[in-house]
């Protein structure tokens, strides 16, 4: 093991990653794993990052450098307070302020070096010097996760380590943790455990929790395993489903296949990267796909890359639920978040913080209505995977899934007009939708209408109409014919114009009186009943 440099690579806007880094921090450590969160709220994610070390080297625990309007510091902004091992950072929201603070899992296992594990709070846009948070425990962990367990609306912490560890989960009191946890797997107690995640893939409304289990060191069983959520919070404490793979060390979860099923991926060292596509059922009990070769898995990050952007933007709206400021989005792995409104009004950026990777959202401000939330993400998911082996290095997969997302043009209405004097103009309306696939977009246009009469259509086409965006209304106005006593049909035809055997038709009826109102030079004659009306009148008159 060496010492080396956090590194970025950047996506040259082509969907290629660098393969030297852009950016490196000047100094070196033997750091583990990392994670990103907007700390300052100026819109630009900062990294935090942990320090290993060996079984007789030590250093800060966890130390994040700040982003510059897209440049990181050369040198940590921020360092914690504790000196010891640290394997696994994660920025979550401890007390749902809507900023990130930052959990730190320490201890070392290959030493069995102890400490209390660590919670910075984020005040005011900077994490704490010292740790608000520390579990009255110590253990040797290796990772740590934040997901709300109980569904109460507030992010536990889970850490996994060993040996002679369990998986632990500290429950949420309301902004607090408790210092000793509540929950704990029984079958993991001399696993050497290296990382967790968490979501739904058995469709019960409940999360899963996923674990990895190496058995490098001790009694570890070498497996991935799956705790099920149970309906009334936290989940399972043995597993229900597994793979053995021996060295384990990385699991994430993502809708790979674009199905709507999250599916999971794994790592271990020395080892394939494998999938496991979830079937609407649950996990298979063997791989779904393997990698071409070997490496020393450390991460699996999944986002669109590209070189096809498939990448969507959604609007979700949350109705108010009592104190709730914690929101798990539809869609996993999302791009970002591009705004939050509560009540209708946008939060600035400091006043919300989100995990891309498990898609939550947290505000600082209790609703008293709704929470509208847009954000971008992708039905095609690229998958990174980074490794120890210097002479190997990280690995970029593109998904190569070919997503046709078809539109279905629809319309809804029908125009009739009766008695309408000849020359006189009418309006109406009809609405034009798109009831294909999610995230579909629709070019549609008005291909014919009847050749009598003189139309005005307002719109008479439009681009990129999605599903989501509901119904666009077309105003009609016509021109009625100059020939009375006629019944006029017809039809308006509107096409789909990338297919135009998708087709809507919208049936048009109007009438015009028998008698045709005079125009010009009028008749000046008396009728006759009117004539001798009059005459009868002045008779009359005479004889008074």
């Amino acid at each position: 093991m060496a010492m080396g440099r956090v590194n970025v690579y950047l996506n040259d806007g082509n969907g290629n990653l660098s393969k030297t880094a852009n950016w490196q921090s000047s100094d070196q450590g033997y750091f583990g794993h990392l994670d990103v969160a907007d700390v300052d709220g100026d819109g630009w994610l900062d990294v935090a990052v942990s320090y290993l070390g060996t079984t007789n080297i030590y250093g800060i625990v966890a130390r994040v450098y700040m982003n510059n309007n897209g440049v990181l510091s050369s040198l940590p902004d921020w360092e914690a307070d504790l000196i010891g091992n640290s394997f696994g950072v994660d920025f979550g929201d401890m007390n749902n302020d809507g900023r990130p603070d930052l959990a730190v899992a320490t201890g070392n296992s290959y030493s069995s070096q102890q400490y209390h594990n660590l919670v910075y709070l984020n005040v005011d846009g900077t994490l704490e010097s010292s740790a608000s948070w520390q579990s009255s425990d110590t253990n040797t962990y290796m990772g740590t996760h934040w997901v709300d367990a109980d569904n109460d609306g507030w992010l536990d912490l889970a850490f996994i380590g060993g040996p002679n560890a369990e998986t632990q989960i500290y429950r949420n009191l309301g902004g607090t943790l408790e210092t000793t946890a509540s929950w704990h797997t029984t079958d993991s107690l001399n696993q050497f455990g290296i990382m967790l995640t968490s979501g739904d893939v058995n469709f019960d409304g409940a999360k899963e929790l996923f674990a990895t289990d190496n058995n490098q060191l001790g009694g570890g069983s070498g497996r991935f395993k799956q705790y099920d959520g149970l309906s009334g919070g936290f989940f399972e404490t043995t597993y229900s489903w597994n793979y053995y793979e021996g060295y384990g060390s990385a699991v994430a979860l993502a809708d790979v296949n674009y199905d709507d099923n999250l599916d999971l991926a794994t790592g271990g060292w020395w080892d394939y990267t494998r999938i496991f596509l979830n079937d609407g059922t649950g996990l298979p009990v063997t791989p779904s796909w393997n990698s071409g070769g070997t490496s020393v898995v450390e991460k699996i990050v999944f986002g669109n890359v590209g070189p096809t952007f498939d990448e969507h933007t959604i609007n979700e709206v949350f109705s108010a639920n009592g104190n709730r400021r914690l929101f798990y989005l539809t869609n996993k792995n999302i791009q970002k978040i591009n705004s939050v409104k509560v009540d209708g009004v946008y939060l600035d950026k400091s006043e919300y913080t989100y995990s891309r990777e498990h898609a939550w959202v947290t505000i600082n401000t209790i609703p008293t209505n709704s929470v509208e939330i847009n954000y971008a993400f992708s039905k095609s998911l690229d998958m990174v995977v980074t490794n120890w082996d210097p002479d190997i290095g990280n690995y970029l997969y593109y998904n190569k899934i070919n997503i046709v997302l078809t539109p279905d043009l629809e319309c809804d209405g029908e125009l009739s007009w009766s008695s309408i004097e000849p020359g006189a103009t009418v309006e109406g309306s009809f609405e034009v939708l798109n009831e294909g696939d999610d995230f579909s977009l629709l070019d549609w246009e008005i291909e014919s209408y009847p050749d009598w009469g003189t139309w005005t259509f307002e719109p008479d086409s439009g681009t990129d109409l999605t599903p989501g965006e509901g119904t666009v209304i077309v105003n009609v106005s016509i021109i009625a014919p100059d020939t009375p006593g006629t019944n006029f049909t017809g039809e308006i035809k509107v096409v789909n114009m990338e297919n135009t055997s998708d087709y809507e038709i919208i049936h048009v009826t109007l009438s015009t009186p028998v008698n045709k109102p005079q125009r010009g030079r009028q008749n000046t004659q008396m009728p006759l009943f009117l004539l001798f009306m009059q005459i009868k009148k002045i008779v009359l008159n005479i004889k008074k």
